[in-house]
């Protein structure tokens, strides 16, 4: 043990499923020990486990290949990675010596632009003339299946819930079929291909038969409507819709699930899981509160049997390794409104706002404290997985959800606290959130859920060091997902680092709306 974790022990809480894994090697040594030897022993607030990751390290360098020699130790997985003995890892899981940088896939764009891995329940066009059968629909519900919907999740097993729950809606409901059409159509149309039906007709169909489903309150239809109001979310995002558009559908489905009797079905549950995460994420896209009060995404619905324990199994489908984490990035999104009320607040009584003042920086500093402490939690009793890329995926979410930790730190030092870009806070967090998105790539893993980390910290990069970091995120990023929104989000990033070139000190909002449009970080 060293000095430092001698002298500055974690709080011993035997509850802690941290804990508890790091103590039947179920857990990365590395990532305990780096976040020990750098933390200092606190109360643990809300029931989040302690550690501080070490901050403030150099920018890397990243050049058109990606070795082990192009990442510098940043971040709580860099041992991990790439110096650590097969004890330093996941014992259980990565017993066995660890894929080397070298066996990665190749990170070359012109090798990036197809999803991570076919569908297991892939199946040929022809296969869905139980659907329809017009040929041009069946392509679309095929693309839909074998290539869109892997890209929306982390994990298809045991199944992907946008081809398993919601697919089958489509072969009774038409407004359900239309839908998904768009969507898949808006997907297709922007990777440059073409289809017999456009995005936007197939969009206004699906518009029409929704206000008939809301309006017709004779049968029970609240997972249809839910469905049809997520698949046109995800349409407003791979087209990079507006926020109107957008609160509005969310406003709408939160209406339908307060309204509408829950008969808790698969569906049910996974559609409101989805909408609790886009309502966090708009919020933190479009600077308003969440519109939902529930702070926690729903409970999965998914059964594991005692033998098929893993890590993997651990891995939320919409959520990755970041479920526990959310409350904390809910809170978060209520702050930038909180700060404007503060503001008005002081104005109409300098006493009521002292109080509203002490409170905010309380509620600040809760934050801080629980983001420093996270760690993400796996089961205590994992087995050893046999495939490699099985091993390579699960690294790529664990650094996936490190990136959200590190630039929810960057947003609360830039965003909400007015911290400088030049701040070492502020540079420190955004260059570890930077490498972790960047090992997301490396590591080949699924990308459902990086923009928004990316953007944060990228909008905050300040050496060019970092600003080719981002793009060579970005690149792939776009590139495997094949969304407007990404591609607006790196025009705006672009546009942020110009304008701070001409000494212009703009909030990258403010750019957004000088360029008429908004982005979503779905």
């Amino acid at each position: 043990m060293s000095a430092v974790e001698s002298t500055q022990q974690r709080p011993q809480i035997t509850s802690d499923p941290a804990q508890s894994m790091s103590q039947s090697n179920g857990f990365p040594p590395s990532f305990l020990a780096q976040r020990q030897s750098s933390s200092s022993a606190s109360p643990v607030v809300d029931g989040w486990d302690s550690g501080l990751s070490s901050a403030g390290s150099s920018a890397s360098s990243c050049g058109e290949s990606l070795d082990a020699a192009s990442l510098p130790p940043l971040g709580p997985f860099e041992r991990s990675i790439s110096t650590c003995t097969a004890e330093d890892h996941f014992s259980p899981i990565m017993s066995r010596p660890r894929t080397s940088f070298a066996d990665l896939p190749s990170l070359a764009p012109a090798s990036m632009g197809s999803p991570i891995q076919p569908s297991p329940l892939r199946r040929s066009p022809v296969s869905f003339m139980e659907y329809t059968k017009s040929p041009g629909r069946q392509i679309l519900l095929s693309h839909y299946a074998n290539t869109l919907s892997p890209l929306l999740i982390f994990k298809e097993e045991p199944e992907n819930p946008f081809t398993k729950l919601l697919l089958p809606m489509a072969g009774y409901s038409t407004v359900v079929m239309y839908a998904i059409l768009a969507l898949s159509a808006a997907h297709m149309e922007h990777r440059g291909a073409e289809n017999e039906e456009k995005s936007l007709d197939l969009h206004s169909k699906a518009i029409q038969g929704l206000s008939q489903l809301i309006a017709d309150s004779s049968r029970d239809n609240r997972d249809e409507v839910l469905a049809v109001i997520m698949l046109l979310v995800y349409f407003e995002v791979v087209r990079g819709g507006s926020s109107n558009i957008l609160n509005g559908h969310l406003r709408g489905a939160l209406s339908i699930m307060k309204s509408r009797r829950s008969a808790n079905s698969p569906a049910g549950l996974f559609l409101e899981k989805a909408f609790r995460y886009f309502d966090v994420i708009c919020a933190l896209s479009f600077g308003r509160a969440p519109l939902s009060g529930s702070v926690a995404p729903a409970a999965s619905n998914t059964v594991i049997a005692l033998q098929d324990v893993s890590a993997l199994s651990a891995v939320d489908n919409l959520f990755g390794f970041v479920t526990d984490l959310w409350p904390v990035v809910h809170r978060l999104g209520t702050l930038v409104e909180a700060k404007q009320q503060l503001g008005m607040e002081r104005q109409r009584s300098p006493e009521r706002g002292a109080s509203a003042q002490t409170e905010f920086e309380t509620t600040v500093a809760t934050l801080e404290l629980a983001l420093y402490q996270w760690i993400p939690k796996l089961p205590g009793s994992l087995l050893p997985t046999e495939i490699p890329a099985d091993d390579n995926r699960l690294q790529a979410i664990l650094n996936n959800a490190e990136a959200y930790r590190q630039s929810c730190l960057v947003y609360l030092f830039r965003t909400v606290q007015g911290y400088p870009r030049g701040s070492s806070k502020v540079q420190a967090h955004m260059k570890q959130a930077l490498q972790a998105c960047l090992r997301v790539i490396v590591f080949a893993g699924p990308l459902s859920a990086l923009l928004w980390p990316l953007f944060v910290a990228s909008c905050e990069a300040f050496e060019e060091n970092d600003k080719r970091t981002a793009r060579t995120v970005f690149t792939h990023l776009e590139q495997r997902q094949g969304m407007q929104n990404i591609a607006l989000a790196w025009k705006v990033a672009e546009d942020v680092w110009q304008r701070r070139e001409l000494d212009q000190e703009l909030d990258w909002r403010v750019v957004t709306d000088e360029r008429g449009g908004s982005i979503v970080f779905g």
